[in-house]
C-alpha cells in the first residue's frame, strides 16, 4: 500500500487523545497530546479509575481465559463506555470541544495477547467512542502487525524514539503491569525491544492479598523484605527470559497461578516474597539489556514503575554501567507515555503513516497500524 509524504499539512499543530489501560486494569490513561512535525507535547494528563467490578472481571481473564460470547460482549462494551467516559472528561476538564480534536487513538484493554495463533485481542469497541465523542477514532493496532508476521507488540520502541529523540544510546523501561523495553542508538540508526516479563502485576496481587493495599508505595514493603535466593532462581528459570528476541508477552503468561505453581512448598514471609519479586523484575530486565548489548547510557524508566524507589535501586545495583532513572528527569510524565503513544499512533494512521516494526516485531515489511471508526 502506498503511503503519503509528509505534507504541509501534516506540519500543522493537531490535538490527539490517547486513551490506554494497561495490564493492570487499574484505569484509564488518558492524555491530551499536540502533535505538529516531529514535536511530540503533553497538554495535559488525568487516570480514570476502571469500575472496581469490571477490573474484576478483566483480572479474571488472566488465569481463566475461557468466556462465553454474551460476557465477552457484555465487557466490550463496558469498557469502550469507561473509554468513551473518560475522553469526555479530558475535554470537560480541559474546556476543549470536540471539534478541535484530530482523532482518539484507543489502545483498548488487552484481555489476551497469542502472537503463536497469531492474534491479539483488545476490548473497547471504538466504534462506540467514535459515536459517543464525535470524534474520529482509531484503534486496533496491533492485528496490523500480525498480519504481517510480527508479534503485534511491543508497539511502544518506535514512539519512544520520537518522544525521547535522544542524542546519543539509551535505554526506554516500562514498567506497568508487564514490563518492556527499547533501546534507542542513534549512532547506528537502531530502535529495538521487547518485553521483559513481568512489571508490577505480581506484587501488586501480593499487596492486594496480604497489605490491604493496591500497591506497594515507593516499594516501601519490599525494602524491609528478604530476597529468597532459591525462589529468585526458579522464577528466573522460566524459558520466556532466556529466548531470542523478537518476543512479546503478556499476564497470562506472568499470573498469580504461575506463581503459585512456583511456589509450591515453599515457605516465605509476604513481605521476603515482595523482595523477591521486586528482584525477579530487576534481574530480568538485566537480562533483557545483556540480550540487547548496549552497556553505556542511560536507562529511563516510566510507568508505575518509576515511581518505586526500591525497584529503581535494585535496578542500579544489576546495571552499574547505565544510569537509572525516572523519566521525570527529562521532563517527561512517567505515566503519561502509554497514553501518549496512542496519540501519537492514531496519528500516524490518520496521515497514512508507516510504523517502522520490523526490527522490533519480527514483522515483514513495515504498515500502516489501526482501524479507522468515523465520529459521524
Amino acid at each position: 500500500m502506498k503511503t503519503s509524504n509528509t505534507s504541509s499539512a501534516e506540519s500543522q499543530p493537531e490535538l490527539y487523545i490517547g486513551l490506554m489501560s494497561g495490564t493492570s486494569a487499574d484505569g484509564i490513561d488518558a492524555a491530551l497530546v499536540r502533535i505538529q512535525g516531529e514535536h511530540i507535547s503533553l497538554q495535559s494528563y488525568r487516570e480514570y479509575p476502571l469500575d472496581p467490578a469490571l477490573r474484576k472481571a478483566l483480572l479474571a481473564l488472566n488465569t481463566t481465559p475461557q468466556i462465553s460470547l454474551q460476557k465477552l460482549c457484555e465487557l466490550e462494551f463496558a469498557v469502550a463506555e469507561a473509554f468513551s467516559h473518560a475522553s469526555l472528561a479530558l475535554l470537560q476538564e480541559n474546556a476543549v470541544s470536540a471539534e478541535q480534536i484530530r482523532a482518539i487513538g484507543s489502545h483498548g484493554q488487552t484481555i489476551y495477547h497469542a502472537p503463536q495463533v497469531p492474534m491479539s485481542l483488545q476490548i473497547g469497541h471504538p466504534a462506540f467512542i467514535a459515536k459517543q465523542t464525535g470524534i474520529d477514532t482509531v484503534a486496533d493496532f496491533r492485528i496490523d502487525d500480525l498480519a504481517v508476521g510480527g508479534q503485534g507488540a511491543p508497539l511502544a520502541p518506535v514512539f519512544h524514539q520520537a518522544l525521547f529523540q535522544p542524542k546519543s544510546a539509551c535505554y526506554v523501561l516500562n514498567i506497568g503491569g508487564i514490563a518492556n523495553i527499547s533501546y534507542l542508538n542513534a549512532a547506528e540508526k537502531r530502535v529495538s525491544g521487547f518485553d521483559t516479563g513481568t512489571g508490577n502485576a505480581l506484587m501488586d496481587e501480593i499487596c492486594q492479598h496480604h497489605f490491604n493495599c493496591e500497591y506497594d508505595r515507593n516499594g516501601d514493603i519490599a525494602a524491609t523484605g528478604r530476597v529468597n535466593q532459591a525462589l529468585l532462581q526458579t522464577l528466573l528459570m522460566h524459558p520466556y527470559l532466556q529466548a531470542p528476541y523478537p518476543k512479546s508477552t503478556g499476564r497470562d503468561t506472568f499470573n498469580i497461578a504461575w506463581l503459585d505453581a512456583q511456589l509450591q512448598n515453599t515457605e516465605i514471609a509476604p513481605q521476603d516474597l515482595l523482595a523477591t519479586l521486586s528482584e525477579f523484575t530487576a534481574a530480568s530486565v538485566a537480562l533483557a539489556v545483556n540480550q540487547l548489548g548496549g552497556s553505556q547510557g542511560d536507562l529511563w524508566v516510566v510507568g508505575g514503575g518509576a515511581y518505586n524507589s526500591d525497584l529503581l535501586a535494585r535496578l542500579q545495583k544489576h546495571l552499574p554501567s547505565l544510569n537509572v532513572a525516572s523519566s521525570l528527569s527529562v521532563n517527561i510524565h512517567p505515566n503519561a507515555v502509554e497514553a501518549m503513544m496512542c496519540a501519537w499512533l492514531a496519528r500516524q494512521r490518520i496521515h497514512n503513516q508507516t510504523v517502522a516494526l520490523t526490527d522490533i516485531t519480527g514483522a515483514k515489511r513495515n504498515v500502516i497500524l489501526g482501524g479507522l471508526w468515523s465520529g459521524c
